[in-house]
């Protein structure tokens, strides 16, 4: 039984793991927590939260007042892990309907779906009530996964998709939700549930081995781990819904499931319904008492909740992974000598449960997936080449054509409108271009120097991106693109996701994508490849001279939509 005395054992055992390997569990913990819950919102969503809440107590009320406005703050947390508060924080979850940004929760998309159903009318229209609410408060990861999908909503992502297509009329938006949903499902199934299973292997690892790796998180990605422990997971999943039906079920199954990660962790390749047993055994007559060593992080939640969860960052996070590794242990080595042969002989890694601490790698190590760095000068196509007029030319007229139809593509996933963005009307954005070719032109001495270029294309597009916005802010008095409400952002004219997003930009079009650009231009007439750089540039230069007169404006480019 995992008495009191047990459960301080345990916590003082953690502790000492979580001191010995600092550093790295802290990393490993922020690393894990980029990959299954989108990076440094996952910290800085929280004020913006708040600032929500604050926003939303002063127009509360007032419902009634057809001009009034309203939002809702929709608080989501998990069902899985009762604890995952600690590890998910409470997000908000938003979805853009109809250009509104409109608060959306789970029991939103469940009623409207029942209503349009069965023909039952709302008092009013949620999507025709102007908000207060900041738009794009948490950036881009937001827009396309926690604020169409959420947490592992792809379900409820599904019924959304529904109502806009059936019942709404709205097929585009309903296009990219269904897209995205499909998206959602798959990072869910082969990532987020991965990864977690990989991040208890290292914490497993760690507590007695001093040369474990970070790399550790994915070690199931090796040796056809990857199908059976997303499938497990996944199946862990949908019953564990099913019973969150039952309400009080639920929380029995949480509880009962709760080791089938770590089990996984300690052997990949078990079959679900051992899985399933193993994990029952394990929590049998502990639920409570699990329970109970849970409740006892409750001090600790509160702290990171009101430090914006840089206590969480610090040490609650990787300090609970550390004690449930540890009480895995505990209840593996109670129960495994009971267990009946079939089952005992499925815990099959004993060299976790020395005794020790061993100043070496687990033997394991030469199991786990091996990343393979590869180096620039490995690379098929010559990066190193300078290119032609011509292919500066197209390259230029490519990028701002992806650029635009990127820009195009995420406004219609945010809203269901098709908006032609930028400040030209024809289908190209030539900051993109510009970015581009500075990439490729100025940053030529540092491509074999991938760290340095990948700063570079941060630094150079950056300021482009900043100075463009300046400028067109003085020529025109409007903005064209604004940024406030992201995370560390500069005047609302760039922002940390931003330049973040154009140093991996450079990265690829300098060593992969340009160069292969540059090998299917090449393979074209000379002749016409003039002519179509021709047309390009005359009709680039009419729609510049057409757009300093007549910039393009308007709902969705310069304002907000209506």
């Amino acid at each position: 039984m995992i008495s009191t005395a047990k459960r301080r054992e345990i916590k003082r055992e953690a502790k000492k793991n979580l001191k010995r390997n600092y550093i790295l569990n802290i990393a490993v913990m922020f690393v894990v927590l980029v990959l299954i819950n989108g990076g440094y919102q996952f910290y800085s969503g929280r004020l913006s939260n708040i600032r929500k809440i604050k926003e939303e107590h002063s127009v509360m009320g007032i419902l009634e007042d057809d001009s009034s406005s309203i939002s809702t703050v929709s608080w989501e947390v998990s069902a899985l892990d009762q604890l995952d508060l600690i590890v998910n924080g409470i997000k908000g979850t938003y979805s853009y309907i109809n250009g509104q940004d409109r608060a959306l929760n789970y029991s939103d998309i469940l009623g409207e779906f029942l209503g349009n159903i069965f023909q039952v009318k709302s008092i009013k229209d949620p999507s025709k009530i102007p908000t207060k609410t900041e738009k794009y408060s948490a950036g881009f990861a937001s827009v396309f996964v926690n604020s169409i999908l959420g947490s592992q909503s792809f379900v409820f992502g599904f019924m959304n998709g529904f109502n806009q297509l059936v019942f709404n009329g709205r097929i585009g938006s309903s296009i990219i939700i269904f897209i995205f949903v499909v998206i959602s499902f798959l990072s869910f199934v082969y990532i987020k549930n991965v990864i977690s299973v990989g991040k208890n292997r290292y914490f497993l690892e760690q507590r007695r081995y001093s040369g474990t790796r970070a790399k550790e998180i994915l070690f199931t990605y090796k040796n056809k781990r990857l199908i059976n422990v997303s499938h497990v997971m996944f199946i862990r999943y949908l019953r564990q819904i099913l019973w969150d039906l039952t309400i009080v079920g639920g929380i029995i199954k949480c509880y009962e499931y709760r080791m089938i990660p770590y089990i996984l962790a300690e052997n990949p390749k078990i079959k679900t319904k051992d899985a399933f047993a193993l994990s029952k055994e394990m929590m049998k007559k502990e639920k409570w008492n699990v329970f109970v060593l849970d409740v006892t992080f409750f001090p600790w939640f509160v702290l990171s909740f009101f430090t914006l969860n840089i206590a969480g960052l610090f040490f609650t996070n990787s300090y609970f992974e550390c004690v449930n590794a540890e009480l895995y242990m505990t209840l593996r080595k109670k129960v495994k000598k009971a267990l009946p042969e079939n089952l005992r002989l499925l815990l099959n890694d004993d060299a976790l449960d020395i005794q020790h601490i061993v100043q070496e790698e687990h033997p394991s190590g030469e199991e786990s997936f091996d990343i393979k760095v590869p180096h620039v000068e490995n690379l098929k196509r010559d990066y190193r080449r300078k290119y032609s007029f011509l292919s500066i030319v197209e390259l230029f007229f490519t990028y701002s054509l992806v650029g635009w139809v990127w820009e195009f593509v995420f406004y219609l996933a945010m809203t269901g409108q098709f908006v032609n963005r930028g400040t030209m009307h024809g289908p190209w954005l030539p900051i993109y271009g510009c970015g581009g070719l500075l990439i490729m032109v100025c940053l030529r001495p540092l491509r074999e120097k991938p760290g340095k270029l990948f700063v570079g294309a941060m630094s150079l597009c950056g300021s482009l991106e900043y100075f463009a916005s300046w400028i067109l802010e003085k020529m025109f008095n409007t903005k064209w693109w604004d940024y406030k409400g992201y995370f560390m952002n500069l005047n609302g004219r760039i922002c940390l996701e931003g330049v973040l997003l154009f140093g991996f930009a450079g990265f690829a079009f300098t060593y992969v994508i340009s160069p292969w650009l540059d090998d299917q231009y090449i393979k074209m007439d000379t002749k016409k490849r003039k002519i179509l750089c021709a047309i390009l540039l005359l009709l680039f230069v009419a729609d510049l001279i057409w757009s300093i007169m007549v910039p393009n404006t308007g709902n969705g480019v310069t304002g907000e939509f209506v």
